[in-house]
């Protein structure tokens, strides 16, 4: 295989890569997101009761 052959693989390789973990980082950003609203409006009821 010539220079240009490996050259393209590797960019290939890296943009799978690279797609892949966007996927990732979109998946646990969406959970992380969901579950810190969860936590805020659980210290919202605490702090309505006066607790």
């Amino acid at each position: 295989m010539n220079i240009v052959g490996i050259l393209l693989i590797t960019i290939a390789v890296l943009a799978g890569i690279d797609v892949v973990m966007y996927l990732v980082l979109s998946v646990a950003d969406r959970h992380w997101e969901k579950r810190f609203e969860k936590e805020e409006d659980e210290n919202d009821d605490s702090d309505e009761r006066g607790i």
